[in-house]
């Protein structure tokens, strides 16, 4: 594990990272960096910073401090960014071909985008919250109608993280999803940074999944039936 990203930190997007710097840090001239729906705490943009530390990163978004970019709207901007990182945005937006054609206006000819999002998702992010998943061929196809191209995308499944998913409807750390009813007692007493009040965390039905959890395979694989995350590399076409 990178000693950049903690095991009390999402296990899902640790997995992610790993991939990211193995498939997108090996390219050559990362200079200017846009991150399109997440912050510059996101773990890429720390693995980022840690290579190519003279890069210019901007942030687009709706929040306050952003540049503003609604990707539900038709692209009004035309920038040339070598890296676009937009991570777990997908599933908040409703207008998908406005959603790839906004991406793609901020590549330059050689730029990339790494894109990822929910494969199967519990609720999340009301209001702004309109599908629990994609399967990446869909996206694949939706960036292809809009003159992008998909060079290599993954499926991240794992039995025990779905089940964690939508039984526990939590997404795990590193620490609990290696040690489930340990780690669920141990997080539910707020002793590994709990961000949820802890009562809740240590009921029996939590702690009976937990329980149940430490027996369900922990082995990940690309299997969509246990699908939980996708990430794709994709440039213009």
């Amino acid at each position: 594990m990178n000693t950049l990203l903690s095991s009390n930190s999402n296990i899902l997007r640790n997995l992610v990272a790993l991939n990211f710097d193995r498939e997108i840090l090996g390219e050559n001239n990362l200079k200017n960096i846009a991150i399109v729906g997440g912050s510059l705490s996101d773990h890429e943009v720390e693995l980022v910073r840690g290579k190519y530390p003279e890069a210019t990163i901007k942030v687009y978004g709706i929040e306050e401090g952003q540049l503003f970019m609604d990707l539900n709207l038709s692209p009004v901007l035309q920038e040339e960014f070598d890296l676009v990182l937009c991570t777990n945005v997908l599933e908040h937006v409703f207008h998908h071909e406005n959603f790839a054609k906004n991406l793609l206006s901020l590549l330059n000819t050689k730029g990339v985008l790494w894109l990822v999002f929910p494969f199967s998702d519990m609720f999340h992010g009301s209001p702004f919250y309109y599908s629990a998943g994609f399967h990446p061929d869909y996206v694949e196809r939706l960036f292809l109608r809009n003159d992008g191209k998909t060079e290599l995308k993954k499926i991240i499944a794992s039995k025990r993280l779905y089940f964690f998913t939508h039984l526990l409807q939590d997404w795990p750390s590193e620490f609990r999803y290696n040690n489930p009813l340990v780690g669920q007692i141990i997080w539910g007493l707020g002793m590994r940074n709990n961000p949820r009040p802890p009562i809740r965390n240590l009921n029996p039905s939590h702690l009976l999944i937990a329980a149940y959890l430490s027996w369900v395979s922990p082995k990940f694989s690309a299997e969509p039936k246990w699908g939980c995350g996708v990430w794709m590399k994709i440039r213009k076409a």
